[in-house]
């Protein structure tokens, strides 16, 4: 075997830039000549991305690696590390692997129109929360010897929690529940099938434990929701924020000069009130 496409977290990216490990040793390790795809597992704060930028140009045209993707990455970040890399006149990243799921769409808020507009592909990981979209779990229930929310690793434990806290998590997975029974399918199923229609999602990156965990995943390649179910899914699934910058006022003010259809509209900032200043009754 010549060549494999390298997940983010298969050779670290802090590493390989400090000491020209990919050449010497992970490639070695993984019995292979050439990664497909080599992705950052996230923004190095403490290298210049010119730096880094210039790492993956080398490795690219020394036959190591064909392509660059990135990974947990800010929209900021992002836009950075693209313009940068016209600048310098090498190959922006073409991937982005980012947590995304119907209990976690906050990167819909800046990072996935950053990828869309740079023509960047999502790879979404943990695109099933952890188990939670699998119904798994059952709201005040006792999870099962075998899954992540009972595992003793503290990361485990704090994710879980932090899904189980939301009033709004447990409304989505009803409805994911639901709509799995009204279609014969599963919530898994549902899930992945959800998120991989969504706009600039090149394939979810999901994980199993198990064959038939694997062969019910992969059910997906069949099932297409219909308008009715992804919208409600879209409603439960809502993600929550202050008026602004992303609450109804920073998005009608980043939107205020487009109606429906496109042509251009002043628009209104601001719509109704409060009856009810400072909190009188």
């Amino acid at each position: 075997m010549t060549r494999q496409a390298a997940g983010s977290g298969h050779v670290p990216c802090d590493r390989v830039i400090a000491s020209g490990d990919l050449r010497r040793g992970s490639l070695r390790r993984l019995g292979i000549e050439t990664i497909d795809l080599y992705q950052l597992h996230a923004s190095d704060p403490h290298t210049p991305i010119e730096e880094t930028l210039s790492f993956l140009d080398d490795a690219r045209r020394a036959g190591k690696i064909h392509y660059a993707g990135l990974s947990n990455f800010t929209g900021w970040q992002l836009q950075l590390t693209v313009s940068t890399a016209k600048a310098m006149g090498v190959p922006v990243p073409l991937t982005l692997q980012q947590q995304y799921s119907l209990l976690s769409r906050e990167s819909e808020w800046e990072v996935v129109p950053a990828a869309l507009h740079n023509n960047i592909g999502l790879l979404p990981w943990s695109p099933l929360a952890g188990g939670f979209l699998a119904g798994k779990y059952q709201r005040g229930g006792i999870p099962a010897s075998d899954t992540r929310a009972d595992s003793e690793k503290d990361l485990y434990q704090w994710v879980s929690a932090e899904y189980a806290a939301s009033d709004r998590n447990w409304a989505t997975i009803d409805e994911v529940v639901r709509i799995a029974k009204e279609t014969g399918t599963t919530p898994a199923q549902v899930a992945l099938s959800w998120l991989a229609d969504r706009p600039g999602v090149t394939a979810p990156i999901f994980g199993a434990r198990t064959l038939k965990q694997l062969n019910d995943n992969l059910g997906v390649a069949d099932l297409t929701l219909d308008d009715e179910a992804t919208a409600a899914l879209d409603k439960a699934s809502a993600p929550i924020s202050g008026g602004y910058p992303y609450g109804t006022f920073g998005t009608t003010q980043r939107d205020r000069w487009f109606s429906a259809d496109g042509t251009q509209a002043p628009g209104l900032l601001i719509e109704g009130g409060s009856d009810h200043p400072l909190g009188r009754i």
